[in-house]
């Protein structure tokens, strides 16, 4: 490249001195020859990089340059903010050649300590690590955070970037602990600070100057809120006198409807509810025709729900009867009960009979029906106060059923649990033998194949009251 231009340096004053000494008659120039030229088309992203060629500023991108001899060109483009590129661009004979480079911006490094070290470090509501932190490749422009640490003031700093050179900032911090005492009565109530927990009253701990909301909060107290102001250096000291809530009360017995006294109040009949009563100890009692008096110490405590229900203990007694089969008529002490009803899966099982509210004493059940085997049974039965009596099973034969075959024989008797409508086989029982003591002893049975049966009669066996 050297050779050519001092080539054509040389031409040049050839050319010159020959003007001096030629006639003043005037000659026309040779075309110069072009067929050694070309361009560069050069561009950058961002637009507007300055172009420098052997030192030389010819333009900023996009630029195409004149005809320019065939060779090899170092163009360098620079732009504020950026660092600058160089391409190396070969000029082609004839041809226009692209040449585009990407610049890439200019970034630096800033180094963010504190005094002492360990501080928290946010930039944009994010946290970044603690000091000192490193932060690379930041851009130019402007930048703030801020720097905090447990028992220091916190401190806002922001700086700019104008160029690649690397930054140190130094942040020293100063001491703002001050001492935050907390007492209450009661005493244990949940303590909260600033929306953090910090376990039970009492309580005493270093906190940062400034303003702190405190919440203290106990089962069966209203809470307690109240802001403070921590000095540096200094204690603050607060006990908390906290307000008891009213508690509720509700009560009931079983069975229900009993006359109920509170304090030797009366206070009407169960069930009762109370939605707001002081906390404390209450009397209760509750009385009831056919039950002992019920009296107990009801304790309510503050801000709690107190439901109770008593359980009435019955001064009467009852008596259980199991009375087979279905039909037969109960009696007490010449009374009519009720007529015993059968099993939902059973023809000879009757339903459990249970007589309450009985006095203390004997009492005489009397079980009839005039078609059964006894057709009456009395038994004696003492009743204890508040008890239950189970008396044994009393059983009877009682004929429900006539069966009538084809050839005209008639028995009577009582079907079996296994009959049903598509038996093919039908089982019947006939008779029934008697104990001395009124059990029944034995049942005699028979078997009937259904092709054999004329008719299957249900007997009236309903005996009047």
């Amino acid at each position: 490249m050297m050779k050519r231009l001092f080539f054509s340096a040389v031409c040049s004053v050839c050319a010159a001195a020959a003007l001096v000494f030629l006639p003043s008659c005037e000659k026309k120039e040779p075309e110069k020859d072009m067929s050694d030229y070309g361009s560069m088309n050069i561009t950058s992203e961002p637009a507007g990089a300055e172009i420098s060629i052997l030192g030389k500023v010819w333009s900023t991108t996009p630029y195409v340059t004149k005809p320019v001899p065939s060779a090899m060109y170092i163009v360098k483009l620079s732009m504020d903010g950026y660092e600058p590129a160089w391409l190396p661009v070969t000029v082609v004979p004839g041809r226009q050649v692209d040449a585009h480079a990407v610049l890439v911006p200019e970034n630096a490094t800033v180094i963010i300590d504190s005094n002492p070290s360990g501080a928290h470090v946010q930039m944009n509501g994010k946290e970044i690590g603690d000091t000192p932190v490193l932060l690379s490749d930041l851009a130019l422009g402007s930048y703030s955070a801020s720097v905090q640490m447990t028992g220091y003031t916190r401190r806002d700093i922001s700086w700019k970037v104008q160029n690649g050179r690397p930054i140190l900032i130094n942040v020293p911090l100063m001491n703002n602990i001050g001492t935050l005492s907390l007492d209450s009565m009661p005493e244990a109530a949940e303590i909260e600070i600033d929306g953090q927990s910090y376990g039970n009253t009492p309580f005493k701990d270093f906190f940062e100057q400034g303003q702190h909301k405190i919440r203290l909060t106990k089962n069966g107290y209203k809470p307690y809120e109240k802001v403070v102001t921590v000095t540096r250096d200094e204690t603050t000291e607060v006990n908390a006198q906290m307000e008891t809530l009213p508690g509720s009360l509700s009560l009931d017995s079983d069975p229900t409807g009993a006359a109920l006294f509170i304090n030797g109040i009366d206070y009407g009949v169960t069930p009762y509810k109370r939605d707001v009563i002081d906390a404390g100890d209450y009397t209760v009692r509750m009385t009831m025709d056919g039950y002992d008096m019920l009296e107990q110490i009801v304790t309510v405590h503050p801000g709690e729900p107190m439901s109770r229900t008593f359980t009435l203990e019955s001064n009467l007694g009852s008596i259980v009867l199991s009375v087979n089969p279905p039909g037969m008529n109960i009696y007490l002490d010449g009374k009519f009960v009720c007529r015993t009803e059968a099993e939902s899966k059973s023809r000879d099982i009757s339903k459990r009979v249970t007589i309450k509210n009985l006095s203390a004493g004997e009492h005489t059940i009397t079980v009839s029906n005039k078609h059964a085997k006894p057709d009456v049974k009395d038994i004696t039965v003492t009743v204890g106060k508040g008890k239950v009596e189970q008396v044994p099973e009393i059983t009877f034969w009682l004929p429900d059923t006539m069966i009538v075959l084809k050839k005209g024989s008639k028995y009577t008797g009582r079907l079996t649990d296994k009959y049903s409508e598509e038996s093919k086989k039908i089982s019947f029982m006939n008779s029934a033998k008697m104990g001395k003591d009124g059990k029944l002893t034995s049942v005699i049975s028979s078997e009937y194949n259904r092709d054999d049966i004329k008719e299957i009669i249900p007997l009236n066996i309903t005996d009047g009251e």
